[in-house]
């Protein structure tokens, strides 16, 4: 395939030999582009694109480099944004636009906002975008989630709607509404799920995407978790889960029509078992699924509701696979997976997309081309380059045209040429279990006799890092150090018997997986025992606690960043006391009442006194799913026992930080305080 670029990025020139050491700003500051989505018709185009939140500052913002500081140190107004949706008129008349110079095109800022980020959108017909609010992702958690309501906005800016107002996530009962299905042949509504009547019972509306009203469509005849919906908008599939069931049983409800009622397929226990619908065939009357029931890891069938039987279509050894890229017409293309070193791999089902996208994969001499968005028509493609070096560079493929041509780079002011590799590294635990991971060590670096930052990840059930950019982990190997990622035991992505085995030992095994991590590092001689530190959030934060409490000889400093310390406080904060997450918070982590012995060996709260590294505390207010009392009490015991520590505080964040100006002076402090634990 002829390939033409008519617009490239731009790489800063570096030194081969060299890398500087990079602000932080560099690593933090708003992506330029993120999620860009076309139309259903493929004339527009919308993404998420920063705003500076002054007005008035733009001036003074407009010949200023990116990613300096006043001459005072703080962060200053041009580097404050908000992520906005900005729509591009594709279809726009102008030559240059129409010759694929898309930066030339019309385009409008369609959001306002100035408080927080849009967190994602999608287009409900070809004039009104959806979209939600809220935080980022760090780490496998999400920032704030204090608003999680629903807008719309037309592709011009105005009717600009509240569809659902935000409920207050302190509240005992969480009203969430979510997206089903567009409707091709209803433009004003789109389907959605809504508890509005039981938390754990969801409704099928039509909402109107100019009024908000709502229009139900089936009442749910029990406990009904989730809804499938063919690509016509026929509801045709439930899945019931009974709160109060022991073993979480599963049953699969389907009907081929609206005129008939739903009969049961399928009945399992579902507290390790998955089954899910994922989309249809060609013909609709087979549903591809992903399950893994029988077998350990999970793999893509198809299933035939009439029968029962599942024909299997791919499996990943050792690897679970879990979902499908279809066009927007419900087409299936291929199977979306990650090997056992968590890179992207597709299996295809399609040979029309299987020579096309092999096709663009030679042309950028690439081992994998995401696909981001696809017109309705099949004839525009969005396309996203990215890897662990590279935070992701977005092309417009028109196949009409047969040209390819630069939309935007998440983060174009980062040269890949500049970043560090992520290794997948896997090592043998004490016990004989395999455990998998990464290494990240400093550009240029002989890799050897190095400090180390153990990142534990947050979940940690089903939670997995991968093979990916990571601005945190490039920011850290950027300073100097080598970053260590571990898929402990407990984790998602390799099979149910490997998150098994991390139930109910946290603090035990999946801590010793830790553990053994940092020895094995040492013992190849790319770490220096003596300048290892752990830092980790959410349940990161937890094993950051438990590591410098159960093996304090091990770590010369530490962040519990929105962690835990006191796993009684995590089991009575609101929301444990209601029955299902209850007991599965007895199931998975621990029975504090029953367990009473374990709870004093693993809950670092009984083991203060044996802290000896720098600790350094960050929390939320605004944390709803980590309470900020854990960070408070915490302190209140150090204090008690005269142990120093540092703390970071922010009273208008989350689970996360997610407001620009707070995580750079987050990871200002932590360069400084890394620094002056990890120098020789």
């Amino acid at each position: 395939m002829k390939r033409t670029l008519l617009s490239l990025i731009i790489l800063i020139s570096v030194n081969a030999n060299s890398v500087d050491e990079f602000p932080v700003e560099h690593f933090f500051k708003d992506p330029s582009m993120l999620n860009p989505q076309l139309s259903p018709d493929g004339q527009y185009l919308a993404a998420l694109i920063p705003y500076n939140i002054n007005r008035e500052s733009q001036k003074q913002c407009k010949n200023r480099p990116v990613g300096k500081k006043t001459s005072r140190g703080e962060v200053h107004l041009c580097d404050v944004s908000r992520r906005n949706i900005t729509v591009i008129h594709l279809g726009d008349k102008n030559k240059d636009c129409q010759s694929g110079r898309y930066a030339s095109c019309s385009s409008v800022r369609v959001t306002q906002l100035r408080s927080q980020n849009v967190s994602g959108f999608f287009w409900a017909n070809n004039e009104r975008i959806i979209f939600t609010t809220g935080g980022d992702q760090l780490n496998g958690i999400t920032g704030a989630i204090d608003s999680i309501g629903l807008y719309a906005v037309n592709k011009d800016g105005t009717k600009p709607k509240q569809l659902v107002k935000p409920e207050d996530a302190l509240t005992s009962k969480i009203i969430s509404t979510i997206a089903l299905n567009r409707l091709d042949d209803d433009e004003d509504h789109i389907l959605v799920m809504r508890n509005d009547r039981k938390r754990y019972l969801l409704d099928v509306y039509k909402m109107n995407v100019y009024t908000g009203k709502f229009f139900r469509q089936i009442k749910s005849p029990g406990p009904v978790i989730n809804w499938a919906a063919d690509r016509d908008g026929v509801l045709r599939l439930a899945t019931f889960q009974d709160e109060e069931s022991l073993s979480y049983e599963t049953k699969i409800m389907y009907r081929d029509n609206e005129e008939e009622d739903f009969r049961e397929i399928d009945r399992f226990e579902g507290l390790q078992n998955g089954w899910a619908a994922i989309g249809w065939n060609n013909e609709q009357d087979k549903i591809y699924v992903t399950s893994n029931l029988g077998r350990d890891t999970y793999s893509i069938g198809l299933l035939d509701p009439k029968t029962g039987e599942i024909e299997d279509v791919f499996e990943s050894e050792g690897t679970d696979v879990g979902s499908m890229g279809f066009t927007d017409n419900g087409e299936p293309i291929t199977v979306l997976y990650r090997d056992i070193d968590t890179k992207p791999q597709r299996h295809y089902v399609n040979d029309k997309w299987k020579n096309i996208i092999e096709g663009l994969e030679n042309a950028f001499g690439v081992d994998y081309v995401g696909i981001s968005s696809i017109s309705q028509d099949e004839t525009k493609l969005v396309l996203n380059i990215s890897s662990d070096i590279n935070p992701g560079d977005y092309y417009l493929y028109d196949r009409e045209k047969n040209n390819v041509a630069y939309l935007g780079s998440v983060r174009p002011w980062i040269d890949p040429k500049t970043m560090s590799p992520m290794k997948p590294v896997s090592f043998e635990a004490r016990d004989g279990e395999t455990i998998y991971g990464f290494l990240t060590v400093p550009k240029n670096s002989d890799g050897k006799n190095l400090p180390m930052i153990l990142n534990p990840h947050g979940g940690p059930f089903g939670i997995q890092d991968i093979w990916r950019f990571n601005g945190e982990t490039q920011f850290f190997a950027n300073q100097g150090y080598a970053v260590m990622q571990v898929n402990f035991r407990g984790s998602g992505g390799y099979g149910k018997r490997y998150e098994r085995i991390g139930y109910k030992r946290w603090g035990l095994e999946m801590q010793d997986d830790l553990t053994d991590a940092v020895k094995w590092a040492v013992k190849e001689g790319i770490v220096d025992p003596d300048r290892v530190c752990i830092y980790g959030a959410s349940y990161g934060g937890y094993a950051t606690m438990a590591g410098i409490t159960l093996t304090p000889e091990l770590y010369s400093c530490a962040v519990n960043y929105v962690g835990i310390w006191d796993l009684e406080m995590l089991y009575r904060q609101d929301g444990r006391w209601d029955s299902r997450l209850g007991r599965w918070f007895r199931n998975h982590v621990i029975d504090v009442e029953k367990d009473q012995d374990q709870l004093e060996k693993t809950s670092p709260k009984y083991h203060i006194d044996k802290i000896q590294a720098p600790l350094f505390i960050v929390h939320g207010r605004k944390d709803y799913n980590v309470r900020v009392e854990q960070a408070e009490t915490l302190m209140e015991a150090l204090d008690e026992k005269g142990i120093p520590y540092e703390a970071m505080i922010k009273r208008e964040e989350g689970h996360g930080f997610t407001l620009y100006e707070n995580k750079v002076d987050l990871y200002t402090q932590m360069k400084r305080f890394f620094k002056e634990n990890l120098s020789e």
